[in-house]
């Protein structure tokens, strides 16, 4: 059986979404054993095309062309897109894919879906906002099944369309009744669909829960840790959010510099943990709090050890939070712009479901101290809940491969050949 997985996101910048995607497909090939797997990746899916004016008209050419001559082809080109920017447009945008009028993309993803037994896309970090690739996403997922007779699945995806524009919003409420399963990963995302009265959602924890921290060498973290000076002494995390927070600027150290120095106090040492581009300032709070960085030249499972060893986690990244829950390490949630952090606290049955203010530290700095406090005092028994939990959560998200497998074993049964086009 041959998988089409849509948005692979192994080369995002994003820790939790480079861990996604071998989670994603350990839980297919233990589901679909002996089927092969083709991927489009989340820059594909984000791909962006220029046509030619007459008279070359009808030449296309990639945005990201690297060229000498890139500026004579600006002027002689003009934006095109191939996808529908409403809900009201993807039937005629279907109709010319069909027709062979959608472009580049359209002939790859009509040739890679047309050898498919089952369309996967990977809803990581792209369906909580108006995102090109997350637009664009739910449209060829809705167009392999209406049109391509094909079973098509969104999964593991966070769904939080109540306070962005209605553009995807209206997409997800035209196409997702069509798909054969729409997997939310936390129970926000549920709420939220079923109050847009999408029918056939089902709720399955992250995949990374599937992910399992032993199968990962430590070197690397102990190589780093001996470099570091952190040494055996005791020490716990700070990192940053999807919100933009205070950095230092000048004599002005800003809020997350606050927080370390008041957290240091408890009488440990403070990590710095930055990844994302707009966390980079976290550099230049170790420095000045006399701190220790941990900096995006690190792979993901290194933040299993990180976390394992740590007194407490303050941060307002999901999937940090689940990293530290897959070890044992009590966190402190701060805020993001959307339900995610929220929602795997309601997930984790964490105690405290509702985030601390990433935007002002300076002003919930006190809280964050005693919440940190109850958590060092309580760790024992964090310790033993957390991992009892993540491990539940473990074996929940293995069920989302056999309900996958089950929509291609019904067609399979109903008569459709495999690898045909269904019709």
């Amino acid at each position: 059986m041959n998988v089409l997985l849509i948005n692979d996101n192994s080369a995002h910048l994003n820790w939790g979404a480079q861990a996604t995607p071998p989670a994603l497909r350990a839980i297919l090939n233990k589901a679909l054993a002996g089927s092969s797997i083709s991927v489009r990746s989340n820059a594909w899916l984000k791909r962006s095309y220029r046509r030619m004016k007459p008279p070359l008209g009808g030449t296309f050419f990639r945005t990201d062309v690297r060229t000498i001559f890139k500026p004579f082809l600006n002027r002689a080109s003009v934006p095109t897109s191939f996808y529908p920017r409403v809900a009201d447009d993807f039937d005629y945008w279907a109709e010319a894919f069909m027709a062979g009028r959608g472009g580049p993309q359209a002939r790859e993803f009509l040739a890679s879906a047309g050898e498919a037994d089952v369309v996967v896309y990977n809803g990581e970090n792209s369906i909580y906002r108006n995102t090109e690739e997350g637009c664009r996403g739910v449209f060829l997922l809705w167009f392999a099944k209406k049109y391509l007779k094909k079973p098509a699945c969104i999964v593991n995806h966070t769904a939080h369309l109540d306070d962005v524009k209605p553009i995807l919003s209206s997409m997800v409420k035209l196409a997702y009744p069509e798909l054969d399963l729409v997997a939310v990963r936390e129970p926000c995302s549920l709420e939220n669909l079923r109050a847009l009265g999408i029918p056939n959602a089902e709720l399955y924890p992250d995949v990374v829960f599937a992910l399992r921290p032993d199968d990962y060498p430590r070197k690397g973290f102990e190589n780093w840790r001996a470099r570091s000076g952190l040494g055996d002494q005791p020490y716990f995390c700070i990192s940053g959010s999807g919100l933009p927070m205070s950095a230092p600027k000048g004599s002005w150290e800003g809020g997350v510099a606050a927080l370390a120095r008041r957290l240091k106090k408890l009488g440990c040492q403070a990590v710095l943990v930055a990844k994302d581009p707009w966390c980079e300032f976290f550099r230049d709070v170790a420095k000045r709090t006399d701190s220790v960085y941990f900096g995006p030249e690190h792979h993901f499972s290194e933040l299993w050890p990180l976390f394992e060893n740590a007194q407490f986690l303050v941060t307002g990244h999901y999937h940090y939070v689940i990293f530290a829950s897959m070890v044992g390490c009590p966190f402190v949630p701060l805020s993001v712009n959307n339900h995610k952090m929220r929602g795997v606290c309601r997930h984790l049955g964490w105690h405290r479901t509702e985030p601390f203010d990433a935007t002002s530290l300076l002003t919930c700095g006190a809280q964050i101290e005693e919440e940190a406090r109850r958590l060092s005092a309580e760790r024992p028994r964090m310790i033993a809940f957390l991992l009892e939990k993540s491990l539940r959560l473990a074996t929940e998200a293995w069920k989302l491969g056999p309900r996958v497998a089950g929509l291609v074993r019904g067609r399979i049964r109903e008569g459709s050949p495999a690898g045909g086009d269904g019709s």
